[in-house]
């Protein structure tokens, strides 16, 4: 009997020569084999047992049927036909591993990240695919067979060994490219759990089979009617779906990520903004996560998300001593460097995301209660957005009663029409050939935004790198409102943003609202008149009155407790930029002055705030 005649038999195995070739897919859904449909059967093993001549031992073989050989019947699975020695002589001897299972591929990444492209059938009888990584393998292969089972496939606890020789001496011809990360492998092949979108033979590798939030529902029709439409007249929605789809961009802009947090009252509506985002790439409350997570956490959802959007709900829940660290870790896209066993470095987490947030507190605000003082470049990384719209998130509720209705139709189409509009814009954006446009797109835009400091042109890139997202979404159709709206809308977010902030640098205006406070709170106590001869405990300085202002003269040591966490010189320098020291000497902030039968360096100071 030939091969062909094999197969149409129904029996496939495995034994070093003889082999199957499938063809590699990430698809994670299940689906029914080539052999099963020629025998019209599913999960079942309602064909007729195969013949086969007799067993070339010792040999694995993998039966997707019932069948039989000369040395007797075997059940479908993965079987070990070993010879054994008893009482001096040979004696043949089966043993069944596991359910079917074969070893479609083999797959790695420049010379790493080697792994097998496994196809098995689980206890259901479908077939379902996984890239697993060799290193699995490794001790028992007890993490190897924790993911096959749990995806259903059935072990003898008594042939681990086996299977673990099985699977490694498998080296079928066939070779693809393993990706250990969602997103853009190349600048036209696009990787996600379940499918490839663009030109390249690459599948997704990783140790949990099953960590798969890109899931799919409903239809993009329905999500266009339900939730882009909705877009229009509503600036936080659209901030919400411009966000989710501007993160494909990252890699052919070069950008880092960054993000936007939404900040309001309790049930304003600020998660189905959030939901909102996340259906763009799966279902509306699985693909968004919660900030109650540690920073390593928070990395590995990250690095899952790549490319895509960071969607975490509830910032009071993080630990506002430890949220500045992760802000930061999550914008600049790289992980913690971590030591191996043997003292090595071990590779880095790394990922490109937009960050969508929302919380009752703002970043600051939050950092404060923890006793952290909020940094401009975390202000700028996780940008602050009010939620007080005239329905509370809201302003159109395209006929719906109340801003309650709309959030909960939001919040309803979110877990029933998802996962369809992020693919089908990166299907659009391979399609346009606009790719190497997108960096001269992106500066015409910025040209738009009213900047006047280094830190504003940074948050005016990110919201016109988020209108630019809507309105290529427009155009290509996917995004159902009039062309300008994402533009419009981000102007509109970006001006309430510069608003809240106030004007220059971040660090200026902290440095100087810190001075202010101190001086309102420890004036009486820490300073006393130049003049007056009298004892200050913890002195932080002198006061004089002169053309109807005082004039607060501060010791080095004192401007350093009155504004903490910044050092003299950018202490000094912002309260120049203010306009606030009035006198000094030539080349210096300060000015000697005679006190007590001393003449120490102070900086004669004039808030204009006090």
């Amino acid at each position: 009997m030939n091969a062909a005649e094999e197969l149409n038999q129904g029996l496939l195995f495995s034994d070093g020569t003889h082999g199957t070739h499938g063809t590699a897919s990430n698809a994670g859904a299940s689906s029914c084999s080539t052999e099963e449909m020629a025998h019209g059967t599913h999960g079942t093993n309602t064909v007729p047992a195969a013949h086969h001549p007799e067993i070339e031992r010792p040999t694995f073989r993998t039966y997707d049927h019932p069948a039989k050989t000369l040395a007797g019947t075997y059940a479908p699975g993965v079987w070990w036909h070993g010879v054994k020695e008893e009482k001096g002589k040979a004696v043949n001897y089966d043993k069944r591993i596991c359910s079917p299972l074969h070893v479609e591929a083999v797959t790695a990444c420049e010379g790493a990240d080697f792994g097998r492209l496994l196809r098995f059938r689980n206890t259901l009888g479908d077939w379902r695919e996984w890239a697993m990584p060799m290193h699995l393998l490794k001790g028992s292969g007890e993490d190897l067979r924790g993911e096959l089972l749990n995806m259903g496939v059935e072990i003898d606890p008594d042939a681990f060994k086996l299977l673990n020789r099985f699977i490694q001496g498998q080296h079928p011809k066939r070779h693809v490219i393993a990706a250990t990360a969602t997103g853009w492998h190349s600048p036209t092949l696009f990787i996600m759990p379940r499918e490839n979108i663009g030109n390249g033979d690459a599948i997704y590798q990783s140790e949990a089979a099953n960590l798969d939030d890109f899931r799919q529902a409903g239809t993009l029709e329905g999500w266009q009617t339900e939730i882009g439409a909705r877009c229009e007249g509503n600036p936080l929605l659209m901030l919400a779906v411009c966000a989710s789809l501007a993160g494909p961009l990252l890699y052919h802009l070069q950008r880092q990520g960054g993000g936007f947090h939404i900040v309001g009252d309790s049930s304003t509506g600020k998660s189905s903004a959030i939901q909102a985002a996340a259906s763009v790439w799966g279902h509306g409350e699985q693909f968004k996560r919660t900030w109650r997570a540690t920073g390593n956490g928070l990395e590995g959802i990250a690095a899952q998300r790549n490319d895509t959007l960071l969607a975490l709900d509830e910032i009071g829940e993080a630990d506002p001593r430890e949220i500045g660290a992760v802000v930061y870790a999550m914008a600049n896209g790289t992980g913690k460097a971590r030591a191996s066993r043997n003292g090595g470095a071990r590779p880095t987490k790394r990922w490109r995301v937009v960050l969508f947030s929302s919380g009752e507190l703002g970043l600051s605000a939050h950092m404060a209660e923890g006793g952290k003082r909020s940094r401009a470049g975390q202000e700028i990384r996780l940008m602050d957005i009010p939620a007080r719209r005239t329905h509370g998130a809201w302003d159109h509720l395209h006929g719906l009663p109340g801003g309650r209705e709309f959030s909960d139709a939001i919040q309803r189409t979110s877990v029933t029409h998802y996962g369809q509009a992020g693919p089908a814009f990166i299907r659009a954006l391979l399609a346009s050939g606009e790719v190497d446009d997108l960096p001269a797109v992106l500066a015409s835009l910025c040209a738009k935004y009213p900047s006047g400091s280094g830190q504003e042109s940074r948050a005016a890139e990110r919201f016109a790198l988020l209108g630019m997202a809507g309105e290529l979404a427009i155009e290509w159709g996917l995004l159902p409102v009039p062309a300008g709206a994402a533009h419009a809308a981000m102007l509109e977010l970006f001006s309430v943003w510069s608003g809240n902030r106030g004007q220059g640098q971040g660090e200026d205006a902290t440095i100087c609202a810190s001075l202010c406070e101190f001086i309102t709170r420890h004036g009486d106590a820490l300073f006393s008149g130049l003049s007056a001869a009298a004892v200050v405990r913890d002195r932080a300085g002198w006061w004089r009155d002169e053309d109807n202002r005082r004039v607060w003269m501060f010791t080095a040591e004192g401007l350093r407790r009155a504004v903490p966490g910044f050092d003299l010189v950018r202490i000094t320098t912002a309260l120049d930029a203010a306009g606030w020291i009035t006198e000094r000497n030539t080349g210096l902030y300060s000015k000697r002055v005679r006190v007590d039968g001393f003449t120490p360096r102070l900086y004669h100071l004039a808030p204009t705030e006090v």
